[in-house]
C-alpha cells in the first residue's frame, strides 16, 4: 500500500520539519537511542534545482546526551532526486511519485536499506536498516511540517 504521491519533490520538502528519530541499536553494544529536533529544506540560490537540508537537535544514544547536526544536498527535478552528503558524495535517489520509495546504499562493508513514505501532505516517514560487521541498527524517522 502506497503513501501519498508526490509529483513536485521541491515543493513538498521545503521548509521547516520537526523531527523525532528512534535508534534500534542489535549489536552487542546495544546502544539505542533517540534523536528530537528540526530539519530544514531550503534552496541554495547558487545551485537551481538544489534543495540543502540541515537538521540539528539532541540526540540520546546509551548514556550520551547531546546536540546533533546534518547536512546533506537534495538535488531535484520534478518528482525525482538525488540525495548527496555534505561533502558532495552520492547517497541515494528519492522518487517519491508513487507515495513510498525504497532504497539501497553500500558504505565500506556494511549495508543500509532504507524506505521511505509519504503520510500526508504534512507527514513523512523513513527507515534504515543497516546490517554489516560493523553496524546492526534500525533508524526510525519522522518529519511532521512545522507550519502545515
Amino acid at each position: 500500500m502506497g503513501g501519498l504521491k508526490v509529483l513536485d519533490l521541491s515543493d513538498f520538502l521545503r521548509g521547516t520539519w520537526r523531527l523525532e528519530r528512534e535508534i534500534l541499536d542489535f549489536s552487542a553494544a546495544a546502544r539505542s537511542g533517540h534523536f528530537t529536533g528540526w530539519a530544514t529544506f531550503s534552496p541554495a540560490a547558487e545551485v537551481p534545482g538544489l534543495l540543502r537540508y540541515a537538521e540539528h537537535g539532541t540526540v540520546e544514544l546509551g548514556s550520551h546526551r547531546g546536540p546533533a547536526v546534518r547536512r546533506l544536498g537534495y538535488h531535484l527535478d520534478g518528482p525525482r532526486g538525488r540525495v548527496v552528503f555534505d561533502d558532495g558524495r552520492y547517497f541515494h535517489d528519492l522518487d517519491l511519485r508513487g507515495g513510498t520509495w525504497e532504497v539501497e546504499h553500500p558504505c565500506r562493508a556494511d549495508h543500509y536499506r532504507g524506505r521511505f513514505e509519504v503520510d500526508g501532505h504534512h507527514r513523512w516517514r523513513h527507515e534504515w536498516v543497516v546490517t554489516g560487521p560493523h553496524k546492526h541498527h534500525c533508524i526510525r524517522t519522522v518529519l511532521e511540517r512545522a507550519e502545515p
